[in-house]
């Protein structure tokens, strides 16, 4: 997986340095409709990656007059939702969150953006209680124990989408969670994962 995040992050980075600079902002446009599809490293270790799916709006665009980069900055607003599950699926966490993001483009089809983020998360847990009897060594299955919490999240993340057509690239995103906590069962490192990557499609 490292070595994975260190290609994509050198592909972004040599794509920035090659590409020439933009004269006004490109995509994020006011009225664009952008939809993600991205797989992260999971918040649990577990059974499958933390997948995901988000769509944005562009709201505002172009708003800062710049002499070098142009008419540039955009402004969009969104929601992502994530599904994780781990432990053989006695475990599962979906987290839906709104989003806000502000686009800045220095180069051509090179597309950088930050933002913050507020949701909720469902946390489901499940797990068979053992013990053992007076005068037995023997481990003994009791009671089944399940709930489902609901959690505050709220984080920011920092984003890359490389273009390759008007309508399709790739996008990585850097998330910070500032909500974890701890549940019943074990210290629970937060609802999202802190690298995540994908394709991007802009309608």
């Amino acid at each position: 997986m490292k070595k994975i995040m260190l290609l994509v992050a050198s592909l972004f980075i040599y794509a920035g340095a090659s590409a020439s600079n933009v004269e006004k902002i490109q995509f994020a446009n006011s009225g664009d409709f952008s939809l993600g599809l991205m797989a992260g490293i999971p918040p649990h270790m577990g059974n499958m990656p933390f997948v995901s799916i988000d769509g944005m709006v562009g709201l505002k665009d172009g708003f800062i007059h710049t002499n070098k980069f142009g008419d540039n900055g955009a402004v969009d607003l969104g929601v992502l939702a994530g599904f994780q599950t781990f432990n053989d699926g006695d475990y599962w966490t979906l987290p839906i969150v709104a989003r806000g993001s502000f686009h800045f483009e220095f180069v051509k089809n090179l597309d950088l953006y930050a933002g913050i983020l507020s949701g909720v998360e469902l946390y489901h847990w499940s797990y068979e209680e053992m013990y053992v009897e007076y005068g037995s060594n023997e481990l003994t299955v009791g009671e089944t124990r399940k709930g489902t919490d609901i959690k505050f999240v709220y984080g920011t993340y920092l984003g890359a989408k490389w273009h390759f057509t008007e309508h399709f690239g790739l996008k990585v995103e850097f998330t910070k969670d500032w909500k974890p906590y701890r549940n019943q069962l074990r210290e629970h490192k937060g609802a999202l994962p802190w690298f995540a990557g994908g394709l991007s499609f802009k309608f």
